[in-house]
């Protein structure tokens, strides 16, 4: 699994690579909350149950970072992983996962650039040798 970076004038574009689908949501949560704090100095003290639904790849994606975003800020949780243990498609995408992490604190956590915001702009979801994702984050 990897993410990356990429150049945006005004935002974060990331971009994923993964072996699975499962792992292409799990990078995405953790290359998003690489963006706000420093995920390898936040411990696993509680873990959150997630089950999201979407039409298509693109929606889920959204809604999964856009909970994420939801959760961090209404609960004050700072994401260390995320684990996907599902995504099914019966006509529609559907996901069931965990995250795993604990209060956030900004002096522990290293607190860096707030993301406000998923967005559709510029992403995309597609297969070939791997799964990969496009993806911008409002700052």
């Amino acid at each position: 699994m990897v993410y990356s970076y990429l150049d945006h004038t005004s935002d974060v574009y990331v971009h994923i690579v993964s072996n699975t689908l499962e792992e292409l949501f799990e990078e995405a949560a953790i290359a998003t909350f690489e963006v706000m704090l420093n995920t390898s100095n936040v411990e696993v003290k509680e873990v959150i149950d997630v089950e999201i639904d979407g039409d298509d790849l693109e929606q889920l994606l959204y809604k999964w970072i856009d909970n994420l975003l939801l959760v961090f800020d209404s609960r004050s949780f700072a994401l260390r992983y995320a684990k996907v243990e599902e995504i099914k498609n019966n006509g529609r995408y559907y996901l069931k996962g965990k995250l795993y992490g604990e209060e956030y604190d900004p002096n522990k956590h290293e607190h860096r650039v707030g993301v406000k915001a998923m967005t559709y702009s510029l992403m995309k979801i597609f297969k070939n040798d791997k799964w990969e994702a496009y993806f911008v984050l409002d700052i």
